[in-house]
């Protein structure tokens, strides 16, 4: 009989199955393929530098320009500037010697008023303000009139300070009656107030005794600075001023040490005095 032939094919495992849970990758452990750079990037990169860098500094120069356009001219007219100490030296010529002398005597209102003692509060000055504000019409116009007027409101409030520190020093030097104040009255209480006037029936005429008050403030406002400018030309002459606005400057020996000395010693001397 022959022989069965044995089977020549080879069993194979069964396979297993691969659990893709239990699987873990290390990040570190994998390597990435190198990419490979043509050509160097340090040139590129210089140029990119200083392209940066000059127009960097072209920016500065542009806003140094426009600096010196801005805040030192009065005006530009087609990129030329008109300086502003041309226009400082215009302005000086033409009202330098107005303004320097309003000045002088608002200081000499405020030493006057140190002799005597005479303050003014900060509500007194808000006080004057909101009043003036309330006359204009609101915030809002107050402001436009500052603008308008080129005034601001610290400028404002050291006015309003000069002139009740004027009216405080000369009030109590001034000599008038019930009777001066309402004749004022009868005179001009139309345009004191125009709208209680308006108001008024034909023929009828505002209560003196209701706006006597008031009435007297504006009265006494009026009489203040009418005497006011012959005060002023009183005291100019008890100062020893130099208006540098009219002349060249004067230079002494020991000027400005030998004012101090005067000064301690006429504190002194109204010291004792008092």
């Amino acid at each position: 009989m022959p022989k069965s032939k044995k089977s020549t094919s080879k069993k194979t495992a069964p396979k297993k199955k691969i659990d893709l849970k239990k699987i873990s990758i290390d990040p570190k452990k994998i390597k990435l393929p190198k990419v490979e750079v043509k050509g160097n990037l340090k040139p590129v990169l210089k140029i990119g530098g200083m392209v940066l860098l000059i127009i960097g500094s072209l920016a500065l120069i542009d806003l140094a320009v426009q600096y010196l356009n801005n805040d030192y001219s009065v005006a530009v007219v087609n990129g030329t500037r008109i300086s502003k100490n041309v226009w400082n030296d215009r302005l000086q010529k033409a009202y330098g010697s107005a303004v320097a002398s309003q000045l002088i005597e608002d200081q000499i209102i405020k030493s006057e008023a140190k002799k005597a003692d005479v303050s003014v509060s900060k509500e007194d000055i808000d006080k004057e303000v909101d009043r003036i504000v309330e006359s204009i019409g609101g915030e809002e116009l107050f402001n436009s009139a500052l603008e308008a007027n080129n005034i601001t409101l610290a400028e404002l409030k050291d006015q309003i300070e000069v002139d009740l520190l004027s009216t405080a020093i000369l009030k109590p030097t001034l000599e008038y009656t019930e009777e001066d104040i309402k004749e004022f009255f009868n005179q001009y209480s139309d345009v004191i107030y125009p709208e209680e006037t308006a108001a008024l029936e034909e023929g009828a005429k505002l209560d003196f005794e209701k706006f006597k008050d008031d009435v007297e403030e504006v009265y006494v406002q009026q009489q203040v600075q009418t005497e006011l400018n012959t005060w002023l030309g009183e005291k100019r002459a008890e100062y020893k001023i130099q208006d540098n606005s009219t002349g060249k400057p004067k230079y002494g020996f020991l000027t400005i040490t030998t004012n101090i000395v005067n000064n301690l010693l006429d504190r002194l001397q109204n010291n004792s005095e008092e």
